[in-house]
């Protein structure tokens, strides 16, 4: 991953680069053959690619641009090898694009809201990342709420991690996690929030971490 970070380093501001290092070393430790979850994703290709080879993006917000990004991204560094659409955009369906990118990777995009996604996520994940949580449609599920956040944290597997910006978690030994790195992490947004990553160290439940976040107040 790291020579991912090292091909894509036009794409990011040089002030991220050292924590998305220490996030890619940390990430690679893991080798746990689980995909990355990428929620409010757009078409930040370069950000999901450095995190696994298997990416579910998820983002409701014009499908038709993200899409156009998504393949932007890749055609200026990576090969594509097979793009199909099943299903239609928005109702169920996606778009799945496999690629070659320092290794073999498979982009899976949803235009839907997050919840319908979690629910489909039975084995798990690696790695949950959210960057700017705040919904752009109407009707859509906030990233950062208790209902969201406790289900989307649970399905991280032990030793997994959390990967966020304006998302964090107060206390996070309470739920199982431990805060493994924090620095500046790039985002189209009027917040200056510090990224954080979070590794699960402790199985909770879902129950037990919504408890928690209910009564969490957010700054």
């Amino acid at each position: 991953m790291i020579e991912r970070v090292e091909a894509l380093l036009n794409f990011f501001e040089p002030k991220e680069v050292p924590f998305l290092m220490k996030v890619v070393r940390e990430v690679e430790k893991l080798r746990i053959d689980l995909p990355v979850l990428y929620a409010g994703s757009g078409g930040d290709v370069e950000h999901g690619i450095i995190l696994g080879n298997e990416i579910i993006f998820v983002d409701s917000h014009l499908p038709d641009i993200t899409l156009s990004e998504i393949k932007k991204i890749i055609e200026i560094g990576g090969k594509i090898l097979r793009e199909k659409t099943v299903g239609k955009l928005g109702r169920g369906g996606k778009y799945i694009i496999d690629f070659e990118f320092f290794g073999r990777i498979r982009i899976t995009y949803f235009a839907e809201d997050i919840m319908k996604i979690l629910k489909e996520l039975k084995s798990g994940l690696s790695v949950y990342f959210v960057k700017v949580p705040h919904p752009k449609e109407p009707n859509v599920s906030d990233l950062k709420s208790p209902e969201v956040l406790s289900k989307a944290l649970n399905l991280i597997a032990l030793n997994g991690f959390y990967l966020e910006r304006e998302c964090p978690l107060p206390n996070p030994e309470l739920i199982g996690f431990e805060k493994v790195a924090s620095g500046y992490i790039s985002a189209l947004s009027i917040h200056n929030d510090k990224g954080n990553l979070y590794r699960r160290v402790k199985r909770l439940s879902e129950e037990e971490i919504m408890f928690y976040l209910s009564n969490v107040r957010y700054k």
